[in-house]
């Protein structure tokens, strides 16, 4: 929505200015509003990053922070920062890392080698060939999804996004007896699921830098990988599949 709201204004700003209908001082006007709304952006996404203890979002306030903070500095004079120059900011990456260990790193009491014997990667392989078959996909470039309305309707997924965060609470879902397939992807993010007790699950989950803790299973570094398939999985009718890759966060599943 904060994403949504800046390319508002910033389309009908240039709309206005195109047709003539803002003057020249309002031009100016609007070059100093602009870099003030980056700023405000990036501080709502700081807020919802403390408020949701959101990875994703702690990047997002840093870029627009620092991205309008340096337009306003530029149109003062102070230093020379244009709007294409947003290329600039790619060390705010590090800071990212560095803000992300530090601050919302979770504690746990112990882990375990993401070591696979011949079942669990056998387990990744089928997973894979099944994947082969198209489903619906839905891209987000920047932005959190979450999922955790009362009676929320489950039905087969295919996410892909940029830069966002995921929350899955199945508990609270109305999940139909059938097979039910979930692929998650995206590039920097956390996702966090709460599946219950009683529905048989089949799981693979991978990133290339970060932590995963699946249900009493930990693993964490460059490219951890865990999957966990229920016993019971294939002789019941009710049964969700999930499949997770996340380039730069963390994964958390829970049983309730």
């Amino acid at each position: 929505m904060i994403f949504s709201a800046i390319l508002l204004v910033i389309g009908i700003a240039l709309l206005l200015i195109n047709i003539g209908v803002i003057s020249l001082e309002m031009k100016e006007l609007f070059v100093m509003f602009i870099p003030i709304l980056f700023v405000f952006a990036g501080l709502l996404y700081f807020i919802q990053s403390i408020r949701r203890r959101s990875s994703g979002s702690i990047f997002l306030a840093l870029f627009f922070l620092l991205y309008g903070s340096f337009l306003e500095l530029n149109h003062y004079g102070m230093i020379h920062f244009a709007y294409r120059d947003w290329w600039r900011l790619w060390p705010i990456f590090f800071i990212y890392l560095a803000i992300k260990k530090i601050f919302f790193k979770e504690k746990v009491k112990f882990s375990i080698e993401a070591d696979f014997d011949d079942k669990d990667i056998e387990v990744i392989k089928n997973y894979k060939n099944k994947y082969k078959k198209k489903y619906k996909k839905s891209f987000t470039l920047i932005g959190d999804m979450e999922f955790k309305r009362q009676n929320w309707p489950l039905k087969s997924m295919d996410l892909h996004n940029l830069i966002g965060d995921y929350y899955f609470d199945f508990n609270k879902a109305f999940i139909p007896e059938e097979e039910t397939k979930i692929t998650i992807k995206s590039r920097i993010g956390d996702v966090k699921m709460l599946i219950p007790e009683d529905i048989p699950v089949r799981i693979v989950s991978k990133i290339k830098m970060g932590d995963i803790r699946l249900f009493d299973m930990n693993s964490s570094g460059t490219k951890p990988q865990l999957a966990f398939e229920s016993p019971n999985y294939h002789d019941s009718t009710k049964k969700i599949d999930i499949l997770i890759e996340v380039g730069i966060g963390d994964i958390r599943i829970d049983r309730v």
